[in-house]
């Protein structure tokens, strides 16, 4: 039976830690700038006023944050960490869907849509490249020392 050596951090070209890095501390200083200044960051996403369910606002803000933690550790070992990746990029994917059909359906306004490729669009390469070279990565079995 042939046993897989485990990816390490060193298999991932530098590019990738440092991608998943700046990740991290845009979506880590994003998630705090919705947390702590529910106000502001609500007018930077096109609305007019504070939403009423502040807590869920700043809810929000709290997943985007953790989206940062996520990507800090996904940073020490990408090709380890991908499903990590691969959540954060269904989220940079699915988010921008989503605020799109808000805008649609006129329940937000139209500016919103300029967060996207700032926040969002500027992963999907970075991210999806590091999902296909995780997926020619040797695994090691559930019983590697």
């Amino acid at each position: 039976m042939k046993v897989f050596s485990k990816s390490t951090a060193a298999d991932a070209p530098r590019w990738c830690r440092i991608s998943l890095l700046v990740a991290a501390v845009q979506c880590l200083a994003w998630g705090l700038f919705i947390i702590t200044l529910p106000g502001r960051s609500a007018i930077a996403y096109g609305l007019s006023e504070t939403p009423h369910e502040l807590f869920l606002w700043q809810g929000t803000g709290l997943i985007i944050f953790l989206f940062g933690v996520g990507y800090g550790i996904a940073a020490t070992n990408p090709y380890q960490h991908w499903a990590v990746v691969f959540v954060g990029l269904l989220a940079k994917v699915l988010g921008p869907l989503g605020m799109a059909w808000s805008v649609f359906q006129g329940e937000i306004p139209g500016r919103v849509l300029l967060l996207i490729p700032i926040n969002d669009v500027i992963w999907w390469i970075p991210f999806s490249v590091i999902l296909l070279r995780s997926l020619k990565q040797p695994r090691g079995n559930c019983c590697d020392g």
